[in-house]
């Protein structure tokens, strides 16, 4: 390539998720961190030494958030990825205009005209850090979730007045955006995207090791990894569960979240049901290798459903096994022949149904699993989305 692309996100490298966790008080999710991840092994494929990464941690602030109140400056490599991590002061009201004025100074040194920028998520800090760069540097934003919909659990009047605060900037700053890669078209209108050029990627893969095998009748474990706020459906996922009298079946759940007291409950009544808590990628991975089905409870309710493609659909899709969940607006057509849909007119019936349809006809589900995830890994896969947006930066 004849440009350079600079990537701007907040994320880290996977090798070191353990330290990243260990100074955390608070654990976020993990599903960020891995959609970079897949996006950026598939553009160093493609870029090379044209590719750099400027990061910032994905972690709360000092004291309730995070361990340290000052974050290092540091350099680092993963699998062919160059990066440096922009350090900063950790803690409430500093910390994103200390990242912003950061990583304003770093890019100044750094990007010059006819170089590219790619800005994961709608980030604050990064935005603004853009603001007033020179025109010859082009921006690319890649939006997964509206700056509107980020607190979907309960919030306090202060946060809620903070973070109506921090949207009203990041759309003023967005107004320094080029090119926007979206999730699903329907977010161009909120973004006021207008004429600017963009495009939909719904979600990145990543091969997944899954035991081809039907699992023994003592392992029809019904998988469900991800946030655990009552939002996106946990409770209807709990209920339907409930009622399901298929023999050996049991509920695996791992993550994090305002329903952990409920799980933890639950399980303490029901020994069919599983609480991991917040588990590792390792973790995940080895659990849905072991599951028989995978569950998305989240419904179609709310505005925000036609904002978002789930990326646990993408990653279970990837494993092999059914996917089990509701139609949601966000999901575009092309994947309905690929998972097993529950009826929502009575979301706790219909969820249940559809599980136990597919642990009763198993070898039928599979086969439509093991096409549903040769699909995602054909189309969806790092390289393949890589190479969609790096052509999309010569618009």
């Amino acid at each position: 390539m004849s440009k350079k692309i600079f990537f701007l996100g907040p994320l880290y490298p996977p090798d070191q998720e353990a330290r990243v966790h260990k100074n955390a008080r608070v654990r976020g999710s993990s599903a960020p961190n891995v959609f970079q991840w897949n996006l950026l092994n598939g553009m160093q494929a493609i870029a090379g030494e044209d590719l750099f990464v400027f990061n910032v941690l994905p972690v709360g602030s000092w004291p309730r958030g995070h361990r340290d109140a000052f974050l290092k400056d540091t350099d680092w490599t993963y699998q062919g990825v160059r990066g440096h991590e922009i350090g900063s002061i950790n803690v409430p009201f500093l910390k994103q205009s200390s990242r912003a004025r950061r990583t304003k100074k770093i890019l100044k040194k750094t990007v010059s005209a006819g170089d590219e920028i790619v800005i994961y998520s709608a980030y604050m800090p990064f935005l603004k850090a853009i603001y007033k760069l020179p025109k010859g540097i082009k921006v690319t934003v890649i939006v997964t979730d509206l700056p509107e919909f980020y607190d979907l659990g309960k919030v306090s009047k202060l946060r809620s007045f903070l973070r109506n605060m921090q949207n009203r900037m990041i759309y003023k700053y967005m107004q320094r955006v080029d090119r926007f890669v979206v999730l699903t078209e329907q977010m161009c209108e909120p973004l006021k995207v207008g004429n600017r050029p963009w495009i939909r990627m719904e979600g990145i893969c990543n091969a997944v090791q899954t035991d081809s095998a039907r699992p023994e009748a003592s392992t029809k474990a019904i998988l469900y990894s991800g946030t655990l706020h009552y939002q996106y459906g946990i409770k209807n996922l709990l209920d339907a569960f409930s009622k399901i009298t298929v023999e050996g079946a049991e509920l695996w759940i791992c993550g994090g979240g305002e329903a952990e007291k409920e799980i933890r409950e639950l399980e303490k009544k029901d020994s069919r049901v599983k609480f991991f808590g917040f588990c590792s990628q390792e973790k995940v991975a080895e659990l849905r290798s072991k599951a028989a089905v995978l569950v998305n409870p989240r419904t179609n309710e709310g505005e925000y459903t036609k904002y978002s493609f789930p990326s646990k659909t993408m990653e279970y899709m990837a494993s092999g096994k059914p996917v089990v969940m509701y139609k949601l607006d966000g999901v575009p057509a092309e994947y309905d022949e690929h998972l097993f849909y529950a009826d929502a007119t009575n979301a706790v019936d219909g969820l249940q149904a559809a599980i136990e349809a597919v642990l009763d006809n198993y070898e039928s589900a599979k086969t439509k699993a093991e096409k549903a995830q040769k699909f995602v890994l054909e189309n969806k896969n790092g390289v393949a989305q890589a190479s969609r947006l790096i052509d999309f930066l010569d618009v």
